[in-house]
C-alpha cells in the first residue's frame, strides 16, 4: 500500500491510516480528538477542524485509490460522533449504552451537564443556520438517517419489542451495510429475538400439556428448539414426548442428542440418549453414551445397572 501511486504524501496516508483503525474500536470522544467529556462546543469546533482534513469533497478530483473509501468511512464516523456528541438527548443514550465511556467522563472530571450548557440566542441561531446548510449534504443527511433508525431500534429493543428493533435496523444496514453499531446491534437483537421466541414457545407447549393438547405442545417444542439450539427443556420435553409415539423414537433420539450437546455433562441426558439408541438398534453408540456418564457419575443407579449389561464382568 505503500507503494500505491496515489495523490497523498506519505503524512497525510500515516494520519488517515491511524483514524481508519479508530473506527471500530475509538470512542466518540477518541475520534474526534477531545477529551472525555468535552462540551458541545468543543466537539463542534473538533468537527469543523476535522471536517476541513477529511471531508470528502476536499479531496475532489485527486487520485485517491483504497484511500478514498477510507475517507468516506471516517467522514461518516465523524458526523455520527458529531452528532451525538452535540444532541443532549443522543449524548446520554450513548453514555448510558457506554460504560467505559462514561467511566473517562468521570474520570476526567467533566460534568455531562456539559453538552446542555446555556447557550446565546446568537450561537444557537447561527447553529441553526449551519444545520440547515449543511442537512442537505448527503453525508449528513445518510448519517443522520442512519442514527435515526439505530436509536429507533434502541428503544424498541430495551422494551423487547424485537420485531420493530430489527426493522429500524434492517433500514440502517440498507442505507450503510458497513455501518458498523447498526450491523452489531442487527445480530443482538437477532439473538435476542431467538432467545425470545424460544422461551415464548416453551411456554405455549406447556400451556398446550396442561389442555392436554399434546400433538401442538409437540410443534411449540419444536419451534423452540429450532429458536434455541440450547434450550435443552425444551429438547428433553420434546424427546419425552415424541418417544412414547411409535413413529416418533427417531425425532426423539434427535432431540436428546440436542440436549446432549447443549449440556455434555449431564448424566441424565447422557442416559435418555443411551436408552433411546439402545432401542434404535444402535448398541456401539449406546455403550459410548453409557461410558460417558459412567465417567461423569460412576455411582448413579442408573449406570451402575447399565453397566451390567455392557460388562458383566
Amino acid at each position: 500500500m505503500a507503494d500505491e501511486k496515489i495523490d497523498l504524501d506519505e503524512g497525510r496516508r500515516t494520519e488517515i491510516l491511524a483514524l481508519e483503525a479508530k473506527i471500530e474500536s475509538g470512542n466518540h470522544f477518541d475520534f474526534l480528538g477531545v477529551a472525555p467529556g468535552a462540551s458541545a462546543d468543543d466537539v463542534r469546533a473538533a468537527f469543523r477542524e476535522a471536517s476541513r482534513k477529511y471531508h470528502p469533497d476536499r479531496f475532489f478530483g485527486k487520485n485517491l485509490g483504497s484511500f478514498g473509501p477510507k475517507l468516506d468511512k471516517i467522514f461518516k464516523r465523524l458526523v455520527e460522533a458529531n452528532q451525538t456528541l452535540t444532541d443532549p438527548e443522543r449524548r446520554a443514550a450513548y453514555l448510558a449504552a457506554n460504560p467505559f465511556v462514561r467511566a473517562a467522563v468521570r474520570a476526567n472530571g467533566v460534568a455531562q451537564a456539559a453538552a446542555v450548557e446555556p447557550r446565546t440566542e446568537e450561537q444557537e441561531a447561527r447553529d441553526a443556520e449551519r444545520r440547515k446548510r449543511l442537512a442537505s449534504h448527503p453525508y449528513w443527511a445518510k448519517a443522520s438517517k442512519i442514527q435515526e433508525f439505530v436509536q429507533r431500534a434502541k428503544e424498541h429493543a430495551a422494551k423487547e419489542e424485537y420485531s420493530q428493533a430489527f426493522t429500524a435496523l434492517t433500514n440502517a444496514t440498507q442505507i450503510d451495510p458497513n455501518h458498523a453499531e447498526a450491523k452489531t446491534m442487527l445480530a443482538e437483537v437477532r439473538k435476542a429475538a431467538e432467545l425470545a421466541r424460544s422461551e415464548s414457545s416453551y411456554q405455549h407447549a406447556l400451556e398446550a400439556l396442561e389442555r392436554g393438547d399434546e400433538a401442538l405442545a409437540i410443534q411449540a417444542l419444536r419451534v423452540a428448539v429450532s429458536a434455541n439450539p440450547l434450550n435443552v427443556k425444551a429438547a428433553h420435553k420434546a424427546a419425552s414426548l415424541l418417544e412414547r409415539r411409535s413413529s416418533g423414537i427417531r425425532e426423539a433420539t434427535s432431540f436428546v442428542q440436542k440436549a446432549v450437546d447443549a449440556d455434555p455433562k449431564n448424566v441424565e441426558y447422557r442416559l435418555y440418549l443411551g436408552r433411546l439408541l439402545m432401542e434404535s438398534g444402535m448398541k456401539t453408540l449406546a455403550k459410548k453414551q453409557f461410558e460417558e456418564a459412567a465417567r461423569l457419575a460412576p455411582d448413579h443407579p442408573e449406570v451402575k445397572k447399565q453397566g451390567k449389561k455392557f460388562w458383566p464382568f
